[in-house]
């Protein structure tokens, strides 16, 4: 970091030098003389006392000898820069053998050093040790005083006299922005980095004794530095090392021994003298001459200005034309680039011309297919309605079957149960005569108790079995109904079924023909909207309002037929923004003839209505076979019991028969035996067949019970079922107003879109004229737009040379005025130096030419003993006769930093 902080300050040095010594050519010294060249580094403290001393060598082998010999006082001698080695001489000096190398070595002495430097430090203006100056803050002063203690013996104006060595002294230090402010020097100068000074100070010890300028009146004001002093105000004071090079030559590089004696001196005073006499006769004529030059700069300057004015104005001229001719070429290129967005938009305009066209054509077919659908609509709703009585009426007999077939199923069951419970009796009894007769048989003492027993056991059972037979007729009679009942219920649900399915097809198609998908034709130009919006606007107001209406009161008629109440039916129109159809008839180039739906809410509702009436009937329609079933297998059991019955009735008449004839037969009791056997075995027969009558009664009970329950449910659906179809019948009526309403909007509407489609041709014919035209516009846009481009190039180039003449011309009145301040200047110059000559003469060079005799030549003794003193010293440590050589001393002074607390 030291190091770095040397070379740092050895620049500023440098750079102080190059302003301070004045530059002269440098004598070359012989070609192959070998040179010693020396830098003596001297450690010091912070007050400039030495510490040590080391002395580095450079010896330049210029004629690339083997050998070099040197003279040296030094000790501790070492090649820094190779291994070259040497040998001591006995006469004190050395040889290095060089093989054509330069040599760089170094060592140490004790020898006093010819210069020093003494540093003293005040604070606030009171001297201060430096050991307790760190850290502290206020107006710092720091001195340098410069020593010089080298002398030589020289004769100055015939007397012998000791001459300092003549050094230059240079110190320099670096200083913090944040810690010293305010920086100010005597004798030196202050350089500035940005974030650090660097103070350099000089001086010349010594220089002053031995020119003694003091002596002489003339000169005596004339100050020799020998010091440095740097002011500053300081916060938290540290200094970091200082760096001092003292170095010779400095007369050397002067070159004064080339001046000759002071004879030589005289004379060339004397053609100075001369010289300056024509001088101040020259410089009056050159100040006439000026004079006159400067009053004729006057009318040049006024003629330049006169031409700049003009250019000016002419290019101002060129200037406005020049930066007009954007906008000329702008205008024109957005001329061209409308004439051909006209002619694109003439050929797109063309083409949705002929699409509208087209698409009107094609909207004409939809309206005339949609207009032909409406009216089949309408003829399927006429029907529909006209039928609807019908359906009232099958679906009234629907309900009047279900009533009966449900009256005629209970009498059935009825009827039934009668037969069964006869049946019972009817086998308890033949049970009752089987025993009986097996009793009477066993006693034949008892035959006529048995007889008249078995007689009335016959009668009752005849009595029983009429009632079986009356049983089963009503029974035969209440199935009849029931089979009647069931056929006509079937038929009337078909009937049902089939117009609900009608009803549902027509109101799905009145859906789809609300719901049909819009119709919007958009190719037409927005140039060709404009010119007959106005009729759009009537049109569309007309054909949406009618529109609107009719679906709304469809809608409305619709949501009535559903059973819908009249507050909900209201906020469903409401939330909905209108039920309607929406036709917008456009006779533009952007046609647009949407048919909108709306809202099938009502429809909806009415659709599934019917559907449900559907659903009823299909499950009637599904119940009615099992019914059919039923009933027939009933009617099979009856069949069964009837054929029993007829057995146990003609069973009970032989048996009365029998019996009668038994009874005759016993008065004379011929042919008891054979009367007694038959009679048991008609009784047998008799019990064998109301056992099988009685064995089917639990089964016979169950279906008939099962087909009334079929045909109360079948009869509670029918009572709904007839509800339904009144308010279908209302919908129905509604649906047929509306449908009505629809075919006059539609019909409409053809006669609309018949009066858009008939200025096609014509409209077509206009878009190709359009188009055509707009072509050749296009073309004429063009060839002036190549025009323009022609003149802007025409007009840049105008412009441009107006400019630079403007500016030749701005040049030459500037360089007037120039020329007129200069000549005023001159005027002034040579005014004063006329002045100045008389008085250089009167005062300078008369002065000196008096002075010569007496002080110059004893100066110039002095300045010529300094100057040889200088050239005599050549090394610090000793040099070689053969060796020229140069040296200069590097003294470094410690810093000075507050102690870490």
């Amino acid at each position: 970091m030291k190091r770095k902080n040397v070379q740092a300050l050895l620049v500023g040095m440098t750079m102080l030098m190059s302003v301070v010594l004045p530059v002269t050519p440098a004598l070359a010294a012989a070609e192959n003389l070998a040179e010693k060249e020396q830098t003596v580094y001297v450690n010091a403290d912070e007050n400039g006392n030495t510490e040590e001393v080391i002395v580095s060598n450079w010896l330049k082998n210029k004629g690339k000898e083997k050998n070099l010999k040197d003279k040296s006082g030094l000790t501790d001698i070492e090649n820094v820069k190779g291994d070259e080695t040497f040998q001591k001489n006995e006469d004190g000096t050395i040889t290095w053998n060089t093989d054509g190398e330069d040599i760089y070595y170094q060592g140490t002495t004790g020898k006093e050093l010819p210069v020093s430097v003494r540093l003293t430090y005040y604070l606030d203006g009171r001297e201060i040790p430096a050991s307790e100056l760190a850290g502290k803050s206020g107006k710092v002063k720091i001195r340098i005083d410069y020593e010089n203690k080298e002398k030589k013996t020289e004769k100055v104006n015939g007397k012998t006299e000791e001459i300092y060595t003549p050094f230059m002294m240079m110190t320099a230090m670096i200083l913090p922005a944040d810690t010293f402010t305010n920086v100010e020097m005597v004798n030196g100068k202050v350089l500035s980095d940005g974030s650090n000074d660097i103070a350099v100070g000089y001086g010349f010890p010594g220089l002053a004794d031995s020119l003694k300028l003091s002596d002489m009146e003339e000169l005596d004001e004339i100050e020799i530095p020998d010091h440095v002093e740097l002011t500053a105000d300081v916060k938290d004071f540290s200094l970091g090392m200082t760096a001092t090079i003292a170095t010779t030559g400095l007369l050397e590089d002067l070159n004064l021994g080339d001046a000759a004696d002071t004879d030589d001196l005289k004379e060339k005073l004397d053609t100075l003298t001369d010289s300056s006499e024509a001088l101040v006769k020259g410089s009056k004529e050159l100040q006439e001459g000026i004079s006159t030059l400067d009053s004729s700069a006057d009318t040049f300057v006024s003629g330049l200005n006169s031409a700049d004015d003009g250019a000016g104005q002419l290019k101002n001229g060129i200037d406005t034309m020049n930066s007009k001719k954007g906008e000329l070429l702008g205008g024109i290129s957005k001329l061209t680039a409308g004439m051909s967005s006209l002619k694109s938009g003439a050929g797109q305009l063309q083409k949705g011309v002929s699409a509208y066209t087209s698409g009107a054509a094609q909207l004409e077919n939809g309206i005339d297919q949609a207009a032909k659908g409406v009216s089949e609509l309408n003829s399927g709703i006429e029907t529909l309605n006209e039928k609807k009585g019908i359906l009232i009426n099958g679906v009234e007999q629907l309900s009047t079957g279900g009533a009966k077939l449900e009256e005629g199923t209970k009498s059935l069951q009825q009827g039934v149960q009668a037969y069964t419970a006869g049946t019972a009796a009817l086998d308890q009894g033949i049970g009752q005569l089987k025993s009986e007769l097996g009793q009477s048989m066993g006693q034949v003492s008892q035959l006529p108790q048995a007889i008249k027993s078995l007689t009335e056991g016959a009668g009752q059972l005849i009595q029983g079995a009429g009632t079986l037979q009356q049983g089963m007729s009503q029974a035969e009679a209440a199935a009849g109904k029931i089979g009647d009942s069931v056929s006509g219920l079937k038929s009337a649900a078909q009937t049902v079924g089939d117009l609900s399915g009608q009803a549902v097809g027509i109101i799905g198609n009145l859906i789809n023909s609300q719901s049909a998908p819009q119709v919007d034709t958009n190719s037409v130009n927005e140039q060709a909207n404009a010119a007959i919006a106005q009729e759009n606007a009537l049109v569309n107001e007309q054909a949406n309002a009618q529109a609107n209406q009719q679906q709304s009161s469809n809608v409305a008629a619709a949501l009535d037929a559903a059973g819908i109440p009249e507050e909900q039916k209201q906020a469903v129109l409401a939330n909905l923004g209108g039920i309607g159809v929406s036709v917008g008839v456009q006779t533009s180039a952007n046609i647009n003839v949407p048919i909108t739906g709306g809202d099938n809410g009502g429809a909806d509702a009415a659709i599934q209505g019917l559907q449900q009436i559907q659903a009823a009937m299909n499950a009637v329609n599904g119940q009615i076979p099992g019914a059919d079933a039923a009933l027939s297998e009933a009617q099979a059991q009856i069949n069964a019991m009837k054929e029993g019955t007829a057995s146990a009735v003609a069973g009970a008449e032989a048996l009365k028969k029998g019996t009668q004839s038994f009874a005759e037969a016993m008065k004379p009791m011929d042919n008891l035996t054979e009367l007694s056997d038959k009679l048991q075995k008609a009784v047998e027969q008799l019990k064998a067949g109301s056992t099988a009558l009685v064995s089917k009664n639990e089964e016979l009970n169950a279906g008939v019970s099962s087909a009334a329950d079929g045909a109360a449910a079948l009869n509670a659906g029918i009572q709904q079922l007839s509800a339904g179809a009144g308010q279908l019948s209302g919908g129905i009526d509604q649906l047929a107003a509306g449908s009505k309403a629809l075919n006059i909007g539609a019909q409409q509407l053809q006669k609309g879109v018949k009066a858009l489609t008939a200025n096609n041709a014509s409209l077509n014919n206009g878009a190709s004229q359009l188009e055509q035209g707009s072509a050749e516009l296009l073309k004429g846009g063009n060839a002036l737009a190549s025009g323009g481009n022609a003149l802007g190039d025409g007009i840049s180039k105008l412009a441009d040379g107006a400019a630079a003449l403007k500016d030749g011309t701005s040049k030459l009145a500037a360089g007037g005025k120039e020329l007129k301040s200069g000549t005023t200047k001159l005027k002034d110059g040579s005014t004063k130096l006329k002045d100045g000559m008389e008085k250089f003469d009167e005062e300078g060079i008369q002065k000196i030419t008096d002075m010569l005799n007496d002080d110059v030549k004893a100066v110039m003794e002095r300045i010529k003993a300094v100057e040889n003193a200088d050239k005599s010293y050549k090394a610090f440590d000793g040099q070689d006769s053969h060796m020229d050589g140069k040296v200069k001393f590097v003294i470094e002074t410690d810093g000075i930093e507050a102690e870490e607390s």
